[in-house]
């Protein structure tokens, strides 16, 4: 799941409940008309919201797993460079 999904979902459904309340107030009403398709809309809006909070703690989780191992990589790059580095220093020096 990918962020521009992610935002387009949630704009749809702030259109929609926008759609729903222009309508309303055209009717000539205070609002409060209307309001089981209203409240239809902020449930969809919610449980579509709880869905996508999910799917980002499931990919919080994999970037977080993907970091960890690309440190463990870079670390061990960096401790084999200076070993090398050490080693050719000391052979230059006539240390070894």
């Amino acid at each position: 799941m990918n962020l521009a999904r992610i935002s387009r979902e949630v704009t749809q459904g702030w259109k929609l409940q926008d759609k729903l309340y222009a309508a309303n107030m055209n009717d000539g009403g205070s609002g409060g008309g209307n309001m089981e398709a209203r409240i239809a809309v902020l449930e969809q809006i919610a449980k579509d919201t709880k869905d996508v909070l999910k799917d980002l703690k499931t990919e919080t989780s994999t970037l977080r797993s993907n970091q960890e191992r690309d440190f463990r990589i870079l670390f061990g790059a960096i401790i084999t460079a200076t070993l090398g580095l050490a080693a050719l220093m000391a052979k230059g020096f006539h240390w070894l």
